[in-house]
């Protein structure tokens, strides 16, 4: 397994860097079109933001209508790959307790024949739930649209038509209280304790915090408690703390742009939504083949 994990995090290494070239230092700060950040990446990102832009324009030329229902549409066509992916998470659950019993089994056994046994279990143990080892890469595959979609959303406010990038200033930025969604505000400096431009922020860190817990919590049918080691409590104490730190860190980039806030409500919702209709399918699966056995 160990050569499996070197390829995991080979092709995970070189999808993240081919995924970066495709940026420059000042592209979140660039109009759309207008040349920075040239690449294939930045095709799909032009190619997103017509949509968007279009979408908003048979609206009646409200942008947060357009970014509403583009953050859903490709929210929807990632669904496959994410349920497989939750599908694999919840096959590797349900084998953690056979895998922890091998790797009790084998505990200070360091001689090739024990490694070579160990081994042989656990691929055995990934046959009999038909774990694929590189499933965990099946979320890098949706990273190309949400990193473009994060573009779009910072950059479509920022493009009038000058230095040859596109001109979607015709476009309506308000929402609701807030008159800009695009506006860059100082998130130290920029809001006051009650400022209603917080309300969106807040609810960005409200959802996120609801989430992680949510997904982070085991279902009934997979809370096999008394399996957990040491190792596995303190990685989901890490885990945790992690997730605290995503909470703060997208509340404080959600303070400096609404638009952005907008759309990670709508994505974490809807990513919700994802999670808990998933579980229920997985539960009902689970409570069938049960019921045979």
């Amino acid at each position: 397994m160990k050569n499996s994990t070197r390829i995991q995090l080979l092709i995970a290494t070189v999808l993240i860097v081919g995924l970066l070239s495709g940026c420059t230092a000042g592209v979140y700060e660039a109009e759309i079109g207008s040349g920075i950040g040239s690449g294939w990446f930045q095709w799909i990102v032009e190619q997103v933001a017509d949509f968007t832009v279009w979408i908003s324009e048979l609206a009646g030329g409200y942008y947060w209508v357009g970014l509403i229902v583009v953050t859903l549409i490709v929210r929807t066509a990632g669904w496959p790959i994410y349920a497989k992916s939750n599908a694999m998470t919840i096959k590797m659950q349900q084998a953690q307790p056979e895998l922890d019993k091998i790797k009790e089994k084998y505990q200070g056994k360091t001689d090739e024949t024990s490694q070579r046994k160990s081994q042989a279990e656990t691929i055995e143990v990934y046959r009999k739930y038909k774990i694929n080892p590189l499933g965990c890469l099946l979320p890098f595959l949706q990273m190309p649209i949400f990193i473009a979609m994060y573009q779009v959303v910072r950059r479509i406010p920022l493009s009038y038509g000058l230095n040859g990038g596109s001109d979607y200033s015709h476009l309506n930025y308000g929402f609701l209280w807030i008159k800009d969604l695009g506006a860059q505000v100082d998130w130290l400096f920029g809001q006051k304790v009650g400022d209603p431009t917080l309300i969106l922020p807040l609810a960005v860190a409200v959802l996120m915090f609801m989430y992680q817990r949510y997904s982070m919590k085991k279902p009934e049918y997979l809370n096999n408690k008394k399996f957990q080691s040491d190792q596995q409590n303190q990685t989901q104490k890490t885990m945790k703390m992690m997730s605290y730190f995503m909470v703060i860190m997208l509340f404080g980039i959600a303070v400096g742009n609404a638009g952005i806030a907008l759309y990670w409500i709508v994505g974490n919702a809807y990513q919700f939504l994802q999670t808990y209709l998933n579980r229920r399918k997985s539960s009902r699966e689970i409570a069938a083949q049960k019921s045979v056995i």
